[in-house]
């Protein structure tokens, strides 16, 4: 889990962004790992100077993997980018048959 130091959320988004690889790769690995063991819930970070747990429900997975797709292949971990590909089509899939 990651943990950031930010007093507040603007300090937060200020620390997410200097971090933003580092966030990506996380996202991407914590959503694959949370869909590979069907668990509805993935907490990504703390900030633990308000007491708050940065979480991606079930419903944000595929926004989650799109979103953070590019920073994980900037930061070269190209496994884990074929793996975030292989279930952003399978969600893209099921979303249509909704």
């Amino acid at each position: 889990m990651l943990e950031f130091n930010a007093s507040n959320l603007e300090e937060l988004e200020s620390e997410a962004q200097l971090r933003a690889h580092e966030v990506s790769v996380y996202v991407v690995a914590g959503v694959i790992k949370a869909l590979e063991n069907n668990v509805d819930k993935v907490i990504i970070g703390t900030l633990k100077s308000v007491d708050l747990d940065l979480s991606i429900e079930k419903s944000g997975y595929l926004e989650g993997l799109e979103t953070n797709l590019v920073r994980c292949e900037e930061a070269e971990e190209f496994e884990l980018c074929k793996e975030a590909i292989i279930w952003i089509k399978k969600l893209r899939k099921k979303e249509l048959m909704r």
